[in-house]
């Protein structure tokens, strides 16, 4: 049997903390693809391999490996990071998912993680270590290389996504701590045990909505009830199903009645909604 589908009460709207983090990773992103490309030109040059040579860099990184100028490890981690660039420029999507909205990449994420792959926020790092360790052969390997101006032309871009990414993990850190709060105050919110919404007085209960999505009036009444117990529009809004915007405005329709002091209706002497048989062919 399939989970109970989750609604998110904010649709498809990111919140400040993943709105965040998605900058976050375009700035790495970006980085990682210029030092990869720079990385596998640098080690075509070192060793100087024709152009239109198969599997040129693997027989470059091969040489270096011989020459004890790299490690065996260096050798497939440098294959590894190239690789991850390719996925940044064909299937940046994959890396995005996690932190999507949208139901099927929440799906996609909790039931099939093997076909996505995961965002590695180490790359930047150690593309910039293996850059220095490619560097510095000149002077224990005596390796000879030509320059280009593509550090220079990118260097401006590179001191500004640098400094950005350091701002925006500060502010994900702030945030995240929030989170971590809100979710706490939020899930001692969403308990029921002990109260009158249990049974078909569950918010959820099918008696309380039409199959359109349109509420009943029990499923109104309930919503009001849960007002009264003090919930906030978050909690009624996962309790019910309702988007944030849906619960906020029976929120103002509940005070404009007299919040806890309206008239209450007797949830008993509201009647069911009707089912009808369906006959699919």
């Amino acid at each position: 049997m399939l989970p109970k589908k989750f609604s998110d009460p904010l649709g498809s709207k990111l919140p400040a903390l993943e709105q965040n983090i998605l900058k976050f990773r375009a700035m790495q992103m970006l980085l990682v693809m210029f030092y990869a490309e720079e990385l596998k030109h640098d080690l075509l040059n070192l060793n100087r391999v024709p152009k239109g040579t198969k599997n040129a860099v693997d027989k470059a990184l091969s040489v270096l490996v011989t020459d004890r100028a790299i490690t065996a490890a260096e050798k497939t981690e440098i294959v590894g990071l190239i690789d991850y660039r390719n996925v940044i420029g064909h299937h940046m999507h994959n890396l995005l998912a996690d932190i999507s909205s949208e139901r099927i990449a929440r799906e996609m994420v909790a039931y099939a993680p093997d076909l996505l792959r995961k965002y590695n926020y180490d790359a930047v790092g150690r593309l910039q270590y293996l850059h220095r360790r490619l560097d510095g052969l000149y002077r224990t390997h005596h390796y000879v290389t030509t320059g280009t101006f593509n550090r220079l032309l990118f260097r401006s871009a590179e001191k500004t996504f640098l400094a950005e990414i350091k701002r925006l993990d500060r502010k994900i850190s702030r945030l995240t701590k929030s989170r971590r709060a809100e979710i706490e105050i939020l899930n001692s919110e969403l308990a029921l045990e002990g109260t009158e919404f249990e049974g078909d007085l569950h918010p959820r209960d099918p008696l309380n909505q039409y199959d359109d999505g349109r509420l009943t009036r029990r499923r109104v009444e309930i919503c009001y009830r849960l007002f009264d117990m003090g919930k906030s529009t978050m909690a009624v809004a996962h309790l019910t199903g309702l988007s944030l915007i849906s619960a906020s405005k029976r929120q103002r329709m509940w005070t404009a009645l007299g919040g806890e002091n309206r008239m209450k209706e007797e949830i008993a002497a509201i009647p069911h909604r009707k089912f009808y048989a369906r006959y699919d062919d």
